[in-house]
């Protein structure tokens, strides 16, 4: 009898079982899926106490191959890899999202990265204490790495780039390293509303995009020109405002703390040399064009110019006069 009423509650529990069974989604999630349910769940419980909680925004590049080691980055490979992850992003934005390496971990080697932003802040944006109000940059940075992760998995894909044209130069150089070195890279990128989000360069998308570079050319060209004109504005955010006599003005963007380098005022009469490069709208679809700074010119001659520190233009030193000592009957 005991048998009996043990082995019906065990059948009306096993049927419950099987019920709940069919109302859930059998299908195997993927990585990003399982993660980004978790971390929603951890994130979730913890708002119960601090509605205000969320993750610290945060992209993970994973290195294998035989130059990845073991937790470890060589200033070689990073020196290769890192500049390109970071020229993709900033083609993917039009405000300044810059990558910033804070932690290495092993698997081969993984490298834990923040985006974080240069504030400009002017005198409305001031509080009343005189301190700069906190600006928040997570959904730009996560605008910037969701392009560069759609970019990638176009290429990856083999599919039509043409949207993803000013991400082409950053890619390209990207996979340069990339076989330079024997590697694969797997970006990863951590929401702070606890999403997952993954994109891989396999050596399929690393073929692709070498093809791109015979038809597309032109793309991943770098395009260099010369602007003359007269200083009108200088920004520490690192931007100078350059009019050309016959033209309208031109704005110049210089990487960071580089602008504090060139010996320039206000009304100054510069030549230089930029690079054009394209990048997308914030809302992509569409591109502009934004000239960086590369060096200045000094003008030699009527019409011709030389860059600066060539030796046809270097300055001459005045001649040197020591000063006789006073003799005692010149006193």
């Amino acid at each position: 009898m005991t048998a009996s009423w043990r082995q019906r509650i065990l059948d009306s529990h096993r049927a419950d079982l099987d019920q709940w069974l069919e109302r859930e989604d059998s299908s195997e999630g993927d990585e990003d899926t399982v993660d980004s349910e978790r971390r929603a769940e951890w994130l979730a419980s913890v708002r119960e106490w601090d509605p205000e909680a969320r993750f610290r925004d945060e992209l993970t590049i994973r290195l294998t191959g035989d130059e990845a080691g073991k937790g470890g980055l060589r200033f070689s490979v990073g020196n290769a890899l890192l500049k390109p992850l970071q020229d993709g992003v900033t083609a993917s934005t039009d405000e300044d999202v810059e990558l910033e390496l804070v932690g290495i971990s092993s698997g081969s080697t993984v490298l834990h990265v923040r985006p974080t932003m240069r504030k400009t802040h002017t005198e409305d944006e001031l509080s009343d204490s005189g301190e700069p109000l906190e600006e928040n940059g997570a959904e730009v940075a996560e605008q910037a790495i969701g392009v560069l992760f759609d970019a990638v998995k176009t290429v990856e894909a083999r599919e039509d780039v043409t949207e993803w044209t000013p991400m082409l130069s950053s890619l390209s150089k990207l996979v340069s390293a990339l076989d330079r070195f024997d590697l694969a890279v797997q970006l990863r990128w951590f929401s702070g509303d606890g999403s997952v989000h993954s994109s891989t360069l396999s050596e399929s998308g690393k073929q692709y995009v070498r093809e791109l570079r015979k038809t597309h050319a032109e793309a991943f060209a770098r395009v260099q020109r010369n602007i003359s004109g007269r200083v009108t504005e200088l920004k520490l955010a690192g931007v100078a405002v350059i009019k050309p006599h016959a033209s309208p003005a031109v704005s110049v963007k210089f990487e960071p703390g580089q602008i504090t380098q060139v010996p320039w005022g206000l009304g100054d009469e510069v030549h230089l040399v930029v690079e054009e490069r394209r990048r997308l709208t914030r809302n992509g679809g569409r591109t502009v064009t934004e000239y960086l700074f590369q060096q200045t010119y000094w003008e030699v001659g009527e019409g011709e110019f030389a860059p600066l520190g060539s030796p046809d233009v270097m300055p001459i030193d005045p001649p040197i006069r020591i000063r006789r000592e006073l003799e005692s009957g010149d006193q």
